[in-house]
């Protein structure tokens, strides 16, 4: 099972074409009908011995073998939790919604106050039709909106996969949708389920793609088109008018329940300024190593990568090329993951860093001072320039006791180690320090 699903307790729905079905375990049996009763005319006239008619056998009872799946499935994780930090970022954005970062310490009055926070942000919901016949569809929403703090009832839905998949023979696979990048396949272990290690050496999110894989005994290939990145406005953009989708390719070995590795690459030509007389070309690109161990109750993963231009490409990482420069960065994480009965503890680091910090832009827009009266204007985040970050270092660890099916109770305290790239004449040391503290429940379903 990839890491990057979530297993749970299925809701079954058993359909027919004749309407709802009995459950499979559980089909009515016919009883025998009592026999008929005796004549009553006088021994004297002899009666024709009418034998009763024999019951109808009862029909058969369907058996489901084990690897059956239900028609349809529905998933999810109820994430209700509460945080405690200081000086934090959800993906550029100063808040405890999904912490990827140290907080750029030109967008809080005080970056080292503490404070607190409730969440049910990151919760989650997913339906599974066909699974386990050759043509299956999956949708997955969740609930995340970094523009907002502590929404509560504010808090707005995304759209995390929509994809259809065509088996056409057994050991290949068809998929056409949003998914995860067939790049970057593996996740850590964390219950910041939105925030992971992005940004701080997971290399890896959702694409659109159209995407082919195929097991060949114990080696596993796949290839990728997919879509450039994200637009977002109501118009096209460079995003459509580059034309040139980004290529993914991916071959990894596999021993059955014990071990996975494998390298990926993703390319693709980038278009600056499209259709302007300063249209510019540039090449974004990128290469991954990944694997996973599994022995007894300890599972271990890692990633390692390096390229230019990745941010470009929708993918969680730092360097963020544009139209005159490319910018390159290195990163990687391990994790690991100690299981036993209802407890489970994880330890999980990561790090990324730009290799040409010179040739990077600016994570926003600078304010000007005031002039006599005239009150001057605070610095504005530009999220078009990229995270705006040099390097990052996140560590996690954390712990889960599980009294019953389904639900967790959760801590996990972290530390990020974040230098953004500050304007020669912003005040603030740009090396940031932070820590979160996060605990609550996970029930999944």
């Amino acid at each position: 099972m990839s890491p990057w699903k979530t297993p749970g307790a299925t809701l079954v729905l058993s359909l027919s074409l004749a309407g709802v079905a009995a459950p499979a375990t559980g089909l009515a049996q016919t009883e025998d009908p009592p026999p008929e009763a005796a004549s009553a005319e006088p021994e004297s006239v002899p009666q024709a011995v009418v034998e009763p008619s024999p019951a109808p056998p009862p029909p058969p009872v369907e058996e489901k073998k084990p690897d059956d799946k239900p028609l349809v499935r529905v998933y999810g994780i109820v994430k209700p939790t509460i945080v405690v930090g200081n000086g934090l970022e959800s993906f550029g954005s100063p808040n405890y919604v999904a912490p990827t970062a140290a907080a750029n310490p030109l967008f809080l009055a005080d970056p080292d106050a503490v404070g607190l926070s409730f969440q049910a942000q990151q919760t989650r919901v997913g339906v599974v039709v066909g699974e386990g016949t050759p043509v299956k569809a999956q949708v997955e929403l969740d609930l995340v909106d970094f523009s907002k703090s502590s929404p509560a009832q504010a808090t707005g839905l995304r759209v995390r996969q929509a994809f259809v998949e065509w088996s056409p023979a057994e050991g290949h696979k068809l998929t056409l949708g949003q998914l995860w990048d067939l790049y970057s396949p593996l996740n850590t272990h964390t219950y910041n389920l939105v925030g992971a290690l992005f940004q701080s050496g997971n290399s890896g999110f959702v694409r659109h793609q159209l995407m082919y894989v195929a097991s060949l005994g114990s080696l596993e290939v796949g290839a990728a088109l997919g879509l450039v990145g994200q637009n977002a406005t109501a118009i096209l953009n460079n995003v459509e008018y580059s034309r040139t989708p980004t290529v993914a390719l991916r071959a990894g070995y596999r021993a059955e329940k014990t071990a996975w590795v494998g390298a990926s690459l993703i390319g693709t030509r980038l278009t600056f300024d499209a259709n302007l007389p300063t249209e510019e070309g540039r090449m974004a690109y990128g290469g991954n190593l990944f694997a996973e161990v599994t022995s007894g109750p300890l599972n271990v993963r890692a990633e390692a990568y390096g390229g230019q231009n990745l941010a470009n490409l929708g993918l969680l990482t730092l360097a963020q090329g544009y139209r005159t420069n490319d910018v390159s960065e290195v990163g990687g994480w391990v994790s690991g993951k100690l299981t036993f009965d209802k407890h489970a503890v994880h330890l999980v680091a990561g790090a990324a860093m730009v290799t040409n910090v010179d040739d990077m832009l600016l994570g926003y827009t600078p304010g000007t001072p005031g002039v006599g009266d005239a009150p001057g204007t605070a610095p504005v985040r530009a999220g078009g320039n990229g995270p705006g970050i040099e390097r990052n270092v996140t560590v996690r660890a954390g712990y889960a006791y599980a009294p019953l099916k389904g639900l967790s109770i959760v801590l996990e305290p972290s530390l990020l180690l974040t230098r953004h790239k500050l304007d020669p004449a912003a005040q603030p040391d740009a090396d940031r320090l932070g820590w979160g503290v996060e605990t609550g429940g996970l029930y999944q379903f």
